[in-house]
């Protein structure tokens, strides 16, 4: 018999499962029975891709077997078992998503912690919420071993050899005093009723010599809408998707005709924790006649990610490879649709109930906008569904609202980029002519917003873009009084900027950043940079306001040492306000004391 310790936070884990994380016990039932049917899904999965698992075509079952005399509850299945290697790797440790990450958040989110156990993929230790010992007696199909692992719930496990007639595991849960009602078997079909009724396979309950199946074990994608009530789609979600927290929205859709096929979609009203990690889990399972097929990342683009949910084809071969479905053409009819159906029911959505699509852009808005570097096809709706603040409202809106409110004399949709957007001095024009600038303040924005280009009719132009200028009548400005200060100024920056000019955009301000309408900007050079590129700094363009009593005395002034330290700070200033990074600190640092303290060193 081998002794293993637990992670050190898998303990903190187990500490926090049994005393405080979950507020209903009857979860433990529902993960259980959710951790059997992916075991089931696995073996299905490689008796049509592998040839060593052909063999194993058995009917899937789920049993729960209630024993009164030793106060124990089993749930077992035919699945895919675990090897002794498994047992440590999927019990011992919370591999999949990180224990740091895990902790880190669970400290974070204090009054909603339930959710965070489906997405980490333990939902295995809610079982120590009515158990004082849990054993796994496992035996993975195509082995001749059988292993138990086993715990107190305390700083150690152990696993050992055992004997398991064929391939499955059963979880073996010796109850606590204080949970011997999940003995009584009407209390065990209320739950199985509850949260796991429409499994795709069939589970049966088991006492003494008495079995019987106690859930339909009819897939609910399958069953008319009619059929379904609210309550049924929320616990469908939530064993579907191993997540405690009810659904924000739900889409289901029955194809039928040259082309038959079902699919649920949802969409989780918490982010998922790997949102934006590389190696995200995808969040959608092939079904081919109720049979599972695979759980992909290619049955939905990248940038629906955050969609869980149910393709079910009857079109598809039941031995179709993976291989063969990545090239599939019935598929990609499949996914296309599932896709326009997504978006185009999202659309419908913030038309019908504003608040609710909302929750869903502020969930999930940054990665909807992925699509619009990739997805030409449906580019146009994801425009629809775009919501943004402006400089007049903190409100989310689209589009197509901001259009209505413009203006008659607004000739173009305007947007600027960045954090803390609020202060820019570029958006003094705008508010004196009453335009409302769009803030797109989201980290892929300075990469996704270049490819919107234009809505209707209406081209998008950044305000820190000369293109803008277009837009406006030419204010007057006396190049010939002030032509010796910006000659000065420009000098003084030439290894910074491309020009200096004066402008009549500016009221409060003395000086402002903007970029030739031929150069990229500052944020998407920045984010190139983030990305690892190597992209040149764009040269900015300095903006004075001549009007601004700064320029009266630097106008008059001959100290060429003023005009350069004045220099240093404006540009460094403007650079601040647009939420840019100061360039050579230590060089403004002490431009700013000389201009402070008078000196001319």
């Amino acid at each position: 018999m081998a002794k293993h310790h637990f992670e050190a936070e898998v303990s903190k884990l187990l500490q926090l499962v049994i005393h405080s994380l979950y507020t209903n016990r009857d979860i433990f039932l529902r993960e259980l029975i959710a951790n059997a049917s992916d075991a089931i899904d696995k073996l299905h999965l490689l008796s049509l891709t592998d040839e060593k698992y052909k063999e194993f075509t058995a009917e899937p079952k789920i049993t729960i077997t209630l024993d009164e005399v030793e106060k124990r509850l089993v749930v077992s299945d035919n699945g895919i078992g675990m090897d002794d290697v498994d047992l440590v790797e999927n019990l011992g440790t919370i591999a999949k998503s990180g224990t740091k990450q895990f902790l880190e958040e669970l400290e974070k989110d204090t009054k909603n912690k339930e959710h965070l156990i489906g997405q980490f993929g333990v939902g295995f230790y809610s079982a120590f919420m009515v158990a004082k010992r849990v054993e796994v007696v496992s035996k993975k199909a195509g082995d001749e071993k059988a292993w138990v692992w086993s715990s107190d719930a305390g700083g150690e496990f152990e696993v050992d050899e055992a004997v398991r007639e064929s391939h499955g595991s059963d979880v073996i849960l010796y109850l606590r005093d204080d949970a011997t009602e999940y003995l009584d078997e009407w209390r065990i079909k209320e739950i199985v009723k509850k949260y796991s009724d429409h499994i795709p396979y069939k589970i049966f309950l088991k006492k003494g010599e008495k079995e019987e199946q106690i859930n339909s074990a009819r897939a609910l994608w399958k069953m008319n809408k009619s059929e379904i009530s609210e309550e049924e789609y929320k616990e469908f979600y939530k064993t579907l998707s191993h997540d405690a927290n009810d659904p924000l929205h739900w889409i289901h859709t029955k194809a039928e005709g040259t082309l038959e096929y079902t699919t649920l979609f949802y969409i989780p009203s918490v982010r998922p924790l790997d949102l934006f990690r590389a190696d995200y889990t995808p969040g959608v399972k092939l079904y081919v006649k109720n049979v599972f097929i695979m759980q992909d990342r290619d049955l939905l683009p990248v940038y629906l990610r955050f969609v869980r949910g149910i393709i079910d084809s009857e079109d598809l071969p039941l031995n179709v490879s993976r291989e063969t479905l990545q090239h599939n053409v019935i598929l990609e009819k499949i996914k296309k649709a599932s896709i326009r159906k997504i978006l185009t029911e999202l659309k419908k959505l913030k038309e019908k109930d504003i608040e609710k699509y909302r929750k869903i852009w502020e969930l999930f808005g940054a990665v909807i906008k992925e699509g619009l570097m990739n997805d030409f096809e449906h580019r146009d709706l994801i425009k629809d569904l775009i919501l943004f603040k402006t400089s007049m409202s903190d409100e989310l809106i689209d589009f197509a609202t901001y259009i209505e409110q413009m203006p008659e004399h607004q000739k173009s949709i305007y947007y600027l980029i960045g954090k803390e957007l609020r202060g820019s001095p570029l958006l003094e024009r705008f508010d004196k002519e009453g335009f409302a600038v769009i803030f797109f303040e989201d980290e892929i924005d300075p990469l996704v917003v270049p490819a919107i280009e234009s809505y209707k009719d209406k081209k998008l132009k950044s305000i820190q873009s000369t293109e803008v200028d277009e837009d406006f009548e030419n204010i007057e400005l006396d190049e010939k009084k002030y032509g010796n200060l910006v000659a000065k100024l420009k000098a003084a920056l030439a290894e910074d900027v491309k020009d200096v000019r004066l402008t009549g955009r500016l009221q409060n301000y003395p000086a402002c950043i903007v970029y030739d309408k031929s150069d990229p900007e500052y944020q998407t050079y920045n984010l190139m940079r983030q990305l690892g590129q190597n992209a040149p700094e764009p040269k900015p363009i300095l903006e004075i306001n001549p009007s601004h009593p700064i320029f009266a005395k630097a106008q008059l002034s001959d100290d060429s040492s003023y005009i350069k330290t004045l220099a240093l700070v404006l540009y460094n200033e403007a650079r601040i306000l647009e939420g840019m990074e100061v360039a050579k600190p230590a060089e403004f640092a002490k431009a700013l004391n000389d201009l402070l303290t008078g000196s001319k060193k």
